[in-house]
C-alpha cells in the first residue's frame, strides 16, 4: 500500500459472527497491509481487544454472546481514562436505519453498510486512522509545550498612538502574502476581514481605554492574494511616562487550518446526520447546501441531478441569502446566463472534477445593462456527484467574493462520495416502491416454479427427505441430489443472497449448471472444482448482488466416502449412532462465498459414514428464527434439537420440522426454510 498506512501496519480487530466475512476482510486487509485480528463474538472480541490493543475496531452490529452495540459501549468504557482512544466501524444492515441511530447512541465512529464495498471501507479506514494518528500526534505534542511555544513562527507588532503598524517580523509576510515595507505606517484593521471589524474594533478600544491590561481573540483576515484566513491575536498597551493614547505591542498566529479542520468536522457530523435522517434526495440535498453555504460563507448554493434516463440535467434543490433583498433575483437566470451555466455543468461532469470560474455575470454584459439589482458573483465553484461510471449530478456553490477553494477540496471529495452513495440507495427505493406490485405478481409465478425444481423424496441405498418453505419474498434457496453414476451421488444446497426475483433466477442458473453438468473444466466428483469454477462464472456485480453459498458433496455407495466442499454455507450436520450413544459432527471447510474475490483456493474434505448415519444439509433460514423473547433461535439451538431427537431415535423429518415452527414467534419466516434429510444404510 502507498501511503503513510503501509509504514505504520496498523493492526485490525474484525468482529463478526460469519466466517465467510472474516475470511474475505482478512484476505484484502492484508494486501493492504493491516495485521487483522478477528473475533466471532461479542464476548471474544473484548477479550482480544484488552490484550492486544488494537488501532481499530471493525465489529458486525449483530453478534452472540454480547451484540456489537454493547461491545462498542463496553470499549468506550475502557478507554474512558485512556488518552489513545480506539475508533470502531460498527457494520449494519443496508437501509437499518435504527441500527445506524443506535450505532450513533452508543458514540460508534462511524458505520458501514453490508453487503461491504471494500473501496468505501478502504477509503474510510485510512481517514479514520489518520485522524486518529494526527490526535496522538497532538497529545504527544502537549508534553513539549514550552519547547513549541519557543520555536512557534508568530508575528511580532507594535502599533503606534495612531493605530498604525510600526513594527512586523518578516513572519507577517509568510502568512498575509503582503510585504512588511507595504504593510507598515497602515492600520491592522485594513487587513481585517470587513465582518470581524467590529470585533478588533472592540478589543483595541478597550485597551487604549485601559478596561483590559491584555486583549486575545480570533478574527478572519484578508490575505493578498484574497483568500480568507483566521488569525489569534494577543496585545497588551505599554505606555511611556503616561503617553495617551499607549503604544500597542502583541503576536499573531494563523489558526487558518486547525479552523478549517474544525469546520470540516462540523460540516461532516452534519450532513452524516442529514443523509440519515432524510426521505428523500430533495431534501437532503436542500439541508447539505444549507450547512455548505452557511460554514464556508458561500451566497448561493444548488443541486443540479441528471435525470436517470433522459441524462439532462435540472435543479432539483437550492439556497440563497437573496431571496426576500431583492424581488429581481431570478434575472441572473436569464437565458444567456442559465446557457453558460449548462455548459459549465456538463464540462463538470464530462471531465469528471470540479471547476472553478470566475464571475457569471461578467460573461453576459447585456444582462448586467438591464437590471440594476444584478448579482456580481465573482467566484462559481462546482464539482460532480459521480459513483463509478454513472453522473449523478453537480453541487454548484457562487459567492459574491473572490474565493480560493483549494482549502474546501478535502471535505468535499470526503463528503460527495456519502452523498453518492446516499442518491443511489434512495434512487434504489423509488425503484422498489414503483415495481411493488409487479414484483409481487412475479414473485407468486417464480415461487411455483423453483418449487417445480425441487427433487422428490429417494427410497434408495441412501433414503432422502426433504422441506422447503419460502418466505413471504421468494428467496434464493434450491437444492438437488441425483445420481453422477451408479456408485456416486451428488447432494447440494444454493442460497443465494437476498430475495426477489433477481436471486431466484440466479438459484435458478446454478442449478441448471448443476444439473446439466455444463459447467467448463469440472469435475463433478471433485466438489474443490465445481465450487472454483461456479466463483469464476458468477461473480458479485458493483452493488453487492449475485453473491451465494453451497454446501456440495459426493457420496461414493461403496467406499462409503463422503466427499465435500462449503462456500460460507452453514455445516452439514452428520450424526452416527454407536451402542445408543449419538455423535455429532458439523461438515464445513473454510471457504468463502461464490462472488466475493474472482479468484480463491478453494478446499474439499472427505468422511467416512457409518451405517445407520444420518445427515441433515440446510440454509441458514432453518435457525435464524426470532423466538417469543426477540433473540435468535441460533445454530446452536438447532444442532441440540436435532441431537435429541435421534438420541430418542427419532428421525421424523416433519415432526422436526413443526418443532422448529413451534419456535418461530413471527407468523412467517423471514428466510426460506430449506432442510434435506439423508439416512444411510
Amino acid at each position: 500500500m502507498k501511503t503513510s498506512i503501509q509504514s505504520k501496519h496498523p493492526s485490525v480487530l474484525i468482529a463478526d459472527n460469519d466466517r465467510s466475512t472474516i475470511l474475505l476482510l482478512r484476505s484484502l486487509l492484508q494486501k493492504e497491509g493491516y495485521r487483522v485480528l478477528s473475533a466471532s463474538n461479542g464476548k471474544e472480541c473484548l477479550e482480544i481487544y484488552e490484550r492486544e490493543k488494537p488501532d481499530i475496531v471493525l465489529m458486525d452490529a449483530i453478534m452472540p454472546l454480547i451484540d456489537g452495540f454493547t461491545c462498542c459501549q463496553k470499549i468506550k468504557a475502557i478507554n474512558t481514562n485512556n488518552y489513545n482512544k480506539t475508533p470502531i466501524i460498527l457494520i449494519t444492515g443496508l437501509d437499518e436505519r435504527k441500527l445506524v441511530d443506535k450505532a450513533f447512541q452508543v458514540e460508534a465512529t462511524d458505520y458501514i453498510n453490508k453487503p461491504i464495498h471494500f473501496s468505501i471501507l478502504r477509503q474510510r479506514l485510512r481517514r479514520i486512522l489518520k485522524a486518529k494518528w494526527s490526535e496522538e500526534a497532538l497529545r504527544k505534542s502537549e508534553n513539549k509545550y514550552r519547547f513549541l511555544v519557543n520555536n512557534l513562527k508568530e508575528v511580532i507588532f507594535q502599533i503606534d498612538a495612531r493605530g498604525n503598524l510600526i513594527f512586523l517580523n518578516p513572519v507577517w509576510s509568510e502568512i498575509t502574502g503582503f510585504s512588511v515595507k507595504e504593510s507598515l505606517n497602515t492600520p491592522l484593521s485594513n487587513f481585517i476581514y470587513p465582518e470581524d471589524d467590529w470585533l478588533y474594533q472592540q478589543n483595541f478600544q478597550s485597551l487604549i481605554e485601559q478596561q483590559e491590561q491584555s486583549i486575545f481573540f480570533q478574527a478572519r483576515y484578508l490575505k493578498k492574494n484574497g483568500e480568507l484566513g483566521w488569525i489569534e491575536i494577543y496585545a497588551y498597551p505599554v505606555s511611556f511616562n503616561n503617553q495617551f493614547p499607549p503604544k500597542i505591542y502583541g503576536t499573531i498566529n494563523d489558526i487558518t487550518e486547525r479552523k478549517h479542520q474544525e469546520i470540516y468536522q462540523k460540516i461532516e457530523n452534519s450532513i452524516t446526520r442529514i443523509l440519515t435522517d432524510s426521505v428523500s434526495v430533495s431534501e437532503a440535498l436542500a439541508k447539505i447546501i444549507l450547512v455548505f453555504c452557511l460554514n464556508l460563507d458561500w451566497d448561493l448554493g444548488e443541486f443540479w441531478q441528471v435525470d436517470p434516463e433522459t441524462k439532462l440535467l435540472s435543479c432539483r434543490a437550492s439556497w440563497n441569502q437573496f431571496l426576500d433583498l431583492l424581488p429581481d433575483y431570478d434575472e441572473i437566470q436569464s437565458p444567456n446566463n442559465h446557457h453558460y451555466k449548462i455548459n459549465l455543468l456538463n464540462k463538470v461532469l464530462a471531465k469528471g472534477h470540479f471547476i472553478v470560474d470566475k464571475g457569471l455575470t461578467n460573461k453576459n454584459n447585456q444582462t448586467r445593462q438591464n437590471s440594476a439589482s444584478i448579482i456580481d458573483f465573482q467566484t462559481i465553484f462546482m464539482f460532480p456527484l459521480i459513483n463509478g461510471e454513472e453522473k449523478l449530478g453537480v453541487i454548484t456553490l457562487l459567492s459574491q467574493k473572490v474565493k480560493q477553494v483549494k482549502s474546501i477540496l478535502q471535505i468535499v471529495t470526503t463528503i460527495s462520495n456519502q452523498i453518492c452513495q446516499f442518491i443511489k440507495r434512495k434512487q434504489a427505493e423509488e425503484e422498489l416502491k414503483r415495481q411493488h406490485i409487479i414484483l409481487q405478481s412475479e414473485l407468486n409465478q417464480a415461487s411455483k416454479y423453483v418449487r417445480s425444481l425441487l427433487p422428490s423424496p429417494l427410497t434408495d441405498k441412501v433414503e432422502i427427505e426433504q422441506y422447503f418453505l419460502p418466505s413471504i419474498q421468494l428467496g434464493g434457496d434450491i437444492f438437488d441430489y441425483y445420481w453422477l453414476d451408479k456408485k456416486n451421488l451428488v447432494i447440494y444446497l444454493v442460497d443465494v443472497a437476498g430475495h426477489g426475483v433477481r436471486p431466484a433466477l440466479l438459484s435458478v442458473s446454478i442449478h441448471n449448471m448443476l444439473r446439466s453438468q455444463s459447467l467448463y473444466n469440472t469435475n463433478f466428483y471433485e466438489p474443490w472444482t465445481v465450487l472454483t469454477e461456479l466463483n469464476r462464472v458468477f461473480q458479485m456485480d458493483e452493488k453487492g448482488n449475485d453473491y451465494f453459498t453451497i454446501w456440495y458433496g459426493v457420496y461414493n455407495i461403496e467406499d462409503r466416502e463422503l466427499t465435500y466442499a462449503c462456500a460460507a454455507h452453514p455445516p452439514a450436520i452428520l450424526l452416527t449412532s454407536n451402542s445408543g450413544i449419538v455423535t455429532v459432527k458439523t461438515l464445513s471447510t473454510e471457504n468463502i462465498a461464490i462472488g466475493m474475490l474472482p479468484k480463491f483456493d478453494f478446499e474439499q474434505e472427505f468422511v467416512q459414514i457409518e451405517p445407520d448415519s444420518t445427515l441433515y444439509i440446510f440454509s441458514d433460514g432453518v435457525y435464524d428464527i426470532v423466538q417469543a423473547d426477540g433473540k435468535i433461535w441460533g445454530f446452536d439451538a438447532f444442532l441440540d434439537t436435532v441431537g435429541k431427537y435421534h438420541q430418542n431415535c427419532n428421525t421424523n423429518l416433519e415432526q422436526i420440522v413443526n418443532h422448529i415452527r413451534q419456535i418461530n414467534s413471527n407468523t412467517s419466516l423471514d428466510d426460506d426454510f430449506s432442510l434435506i434429510q439423508l439416512t444411510f444404510k
